[in-house]
């Protein structure tokens, strides 16, 4: 999953830079207003009732196809709700078309409802091998749509056909992996203990979704499009690696976890153990991204998107923060605690409003700064939430991110005053990139290395152990439930 994962964002960049520079910041404006509202609505899709299925320690074919069909009936009253508000949503935003654009992303709704069960079915088996599969042919589909509609001339709907083609691709591929249909069958008893698990999953998707897009609404509203064409792009640069670590990470972690709830001790230390690798690779990449923004801008994307530099930087040091508590959903969900992931969401919105609306006067900068200091707010309250779920104490997640941020501060010791002065010689920028980058991956890797070696040396050998295991597990669990 962690390959696909990153040779997937790998695809998505590679698209995403094509079509920066085959269309304007205003298409990429207009598509992030639309993206508001449809990614709003699509939280209600799956009515959280996936994780149920993963979580839940007996299945059967009953419960499979009452979750499908209520899922199905969700996404249908979200199209239905979204063709009646249209107009509203595009007068709100001050731009016609997004009416529009709304209306046909609110296909998506159908088909998320569509392929929400046969994804917990594979998630169930932990067999990512499949996923992996899916995830990578599914955005190659879409982004070849997206670009011959670009080369078409076709502008902001050349984005809307990248995201549909990829959202039909995905049930058609995932059917063909499971080769399950549905039954004409519904149990009441069995959707409200899959509703009691996913109420809570739904409240805290939707503050979630207001938490990461109060932002996007606000800058629209306030500072118009072509800003807030700066500010989506600096935030998808910033988010891309971001939500994969932790999309992977809490995706797998969850399945592992849950066969774990019952047993106290091993779910503490498959915690930490997440926690300690994930922030040992992904760290070092939030603090590179914040200190080589301007010259990567610059070099991938081209001179007229330089000011979303700034807030790339600022937004990948609160992706370093974030980072941090990372597998935190995965224990508090896998140890039964759905609430406390409410009430973390509940208190995020109660921080990070208030410092968006605060930072907008200093446009979108201070947004991104706004969004910098909430984050460091809240992420020792998140850390008190899984403490309580899964008895981590303070000391021993220190244990755990100590190699991460110990190699992240040496790392950025040496490459923020290289980068400073390499900005201000003749060298072409490519060249200033790769030096950087070149330098960073070899004070951080040389540090780890020297400091932590036992760390490196027992990942590699948990990697050894357990790729011939997934592959076993992987064929005799394809005919599981």
């Amino acid at each position: 999953m962690g390959t696909s994962q990153l040779a997937g964002r790998g695809i998505d960049m590679v698209f995403t830079v094509i079509l920066a520079r085959l269309l304007l910041p205003r298409d990429f404006g207009l598509l992030a207003m639309a993206a508001l509202v449809a990614t709003f609505l699509r939280i209600f899709a799956s009515l959280g009732l996936g994780q149920r299925i993963v979580q839940r320690r007996d299945i059967d074919e009953e419960y499979l196809s009452t979750v499908f069909w209520l899922n199905l009936a969700a996404g249908a009253v979200l199209c239905l709700i979204t063709a009646a508000f249209g107009r509203v949503i595009a007068g709100v935003m001050r731009e016609p078309i997004v009416g529009v654009l709304v209306l046909v992303l609110s296909l998506r709704f159908l088909l998320a409802g569509w392929a929400a069960v046969q994804n917990a079915m594979l998630s169930r088996r932990m067999n990512y091998r499949v996923l992996a599969l899916i995830s990578l042919q599914a955005p190659i589909i879409g982004g070849l749509i997206g670009v011959g509609m670009a080369y078409a001339g076709a502008g902001v709907w050349s984005l809307v056909g990248q995201s549909l083609g990829e959202f039909v691709a995905t049930p058609i591929l995932l059917y063909r992996a499971t080769r399950w249909l549905p039954k004409p069958r519904f149990s009441w008893s069995k959707f409200m203990d899959a509703w009691s698990f996913g109420a809570p999953m739904v409240a805290s998707r939707l503050l979630h979704y207001a938490v990461r897009n109060v932002d996007n609404l606000l800058i629209g509203r306030y500072l118009g499009s072509a800003a807030l064409g700066f500010y989506a792009l600096g935030y998808n640069v910033f988010l891309t690696p971001l939500s994969d670590i932790g999309v992977l990470v809490n995706r797998v972690m969850f399945s592992a976890l849950s066969r774990l709830q019952d047993d106290n001790e091993r779910l503490k230390r498959g915690f930490l153990m997440a926690t300690q690798y994930v922030t040992l690779i992904a760290l070092p990449m939030m603090v590179g991204i914040a200190l080589v923004a301007p010259v990567f801008v610059e070099v991938v994307f081209g001179a007229k998107w330089l000011p979303t530099a700034p807030v790339i930087s600022i937004l990948a040091l609160a992706g370093f923060f974030q980072l941090m508590t990372t597998v935190g959903p995965s224990g508090l969900q896998a140890a039964g605690r759905p609430e406390l992931h409410l009430r973390f969401w509940i208190l995020s919105l109660l921080v990070y409003l208030p410092a968006f609306i605060v930072g907008l006067r200093f446009g979108i900068v201070g947004v991104a700064a706004g969004y910098l200091i909430a984050t460091c707010v809240l992420t020792p309250l998140q850390f008190r939430f899984v403490a309580r779920a899964t008895g981590v104490t303070a000391g021993e997640m220190w244990d755990a991110i100590r190699a991460g941020v110990v190699g992240c501060a040496a790392m950025a010791a040496v490459v923020g005053p290289v980068s400073w002065m390499l900005r201000s010689t003749d060298l072409p920028k490519v060249v200033v990139l790769a030096l950087l980058i070149a330098l960073g991956a070899l004070v951080y890797g040389g540090l780890i290395w020297t400091v932590y070696r036992q760390t490196v040396l027992d990942l590699l050998k948990m990697a050894r152990q357990v790729v011939p295991t997934s592959r076993r597990a992987a064929l005799s669990g394809a005919g599981e439930v």
